[in-house]
């Protein structure tokens, strides 16, 4: 626990008899509650050694849910472990579009997994989330393309969109195939770290929240 929380817990024993085991983890827990951080990441850590349908699984989502808390147990590369609570519709899409297409889910739990658990990367989620809309979209969009991109498909798309069709029709106010276009660009566009900017004060990573936003928008296109 020491290791993996990178704290100490201030304890010199050797654990070879009970009551020294005693000690350490009592210090321990001392540790833990003295860092939010630490202590969110053992209780995340303990989670990911059990069964998704273990009681102590959903006696902890119960207890989490009644407080209010901003997190959840969730499901994380296929282990019980701490997630954002977020909307519970959107969660129940996430976990279920792996059932939709098996290379496209599979990303995209990568991607939700960097966005939403304790251990988060945004730009690993936002490269995911393309990823996931790329290994979606391409058998529909550019099934002959051997290195199908989502830039490649956004220009297919744009300049043939006839060749596809959709169950909404157009309406008067919003053509679904240009909000379809629109969104894929957005989430193509904007990630704008895929490569180096020459401007030394641009950003070098996406932020958490275009991260998030860039997740949500990749369920979308992939369902």
């Amino acid at each position: 626990m020491e290791r993996i929380m990178r704290i100490s817990a201030g304890w010199g024993g050797n654990g070879k008899d009970h009551a020294d085991r005693i000690k350490g983890l009592a210090s321990l827990k001392n540790a833990l509650y003295e860092n939010e951080e630490a202590f969110l990441g053992a209780v995340d850590l303990a989670l990911s050694d059990l069964n998704p349908d273990d009681k102590a699984c959903n006696a902890l989502e119960h207890e989490l849910e009644e407080a209010t808390s901003a997190w959840r147990v969730g499901l994380v590369a296929g282990k019980p472990g701490l997630v954002e609570r977020i909307d519970p519709t959107v969660q129940l899409a996430a976990e279920t579009t792996g059932t939709l297409d098996a290379r496209a889910g599979r990303l995209l739990a990568d991607a939700w997994k960097h966005a939403f658990s304790m251990n988060r990367d945004p730009s690993a989620a936002y490269r995911y989330a393309v990823r996931a809309v790329e290994a979606a979209a391409a058998p529909v969009i550019s099934p002959k393309d051997s290195i199908p991109t989502l830039g490649k498909m956004i220009t297919a798309f744009r300049d043939k969109p006839e060749k596809w069709n959709f169950a909404f029709k157009v309406d008067s106010a919003a053509d679904p195939k240009q909000v379809l276009l629109g969104m894929m660009q957005i989430l193509w566009t904007n990630e704008y770290t895929r490569h180096v900017d020459p401007d030394i004060q641009a950003p070098l990573h996406v932020s958490q929240a275009e991260a998030e936003s860039a997740v949500v928008l990749a369920l979308t296109l992939v369902n």
